[in-house]
């Protein structure tokens, strides 16, 4: 059991040694919640305002019409 707990512990070191400096180069980029720094204006212009969607597949199934007080 306790030669388990060893060879977890040195791994999960190592794994740390290895990981944590990749981890701080991440650091860089800042959350933005919106594409507009990634988009350029005017560049894309919508000629048509439709959805086509392909594969559809569409069941219908007959209600019930009747309720109980029609019985």
């Amino acid at each position: 059991m306790g030669g388990i707990l060893l060879s977890f512990a040195i791994g999960l070191i190592i794994a740390c040694i290895v990981v944590l400096p990749k981890l701080s180069e991440l650091k860089t980029v800042h959350k933005n919640n919106s594409a507009s720094d990634y988009t350029v204006k005017d560049s894309m212009r919508f000629t048509e305002n439709r959805d086509t969607f392909l594969s559809t597949k569409v069941e219908k199934t007959p209600r019930n019409t009747q309720t109980s007080s029609q019985r």
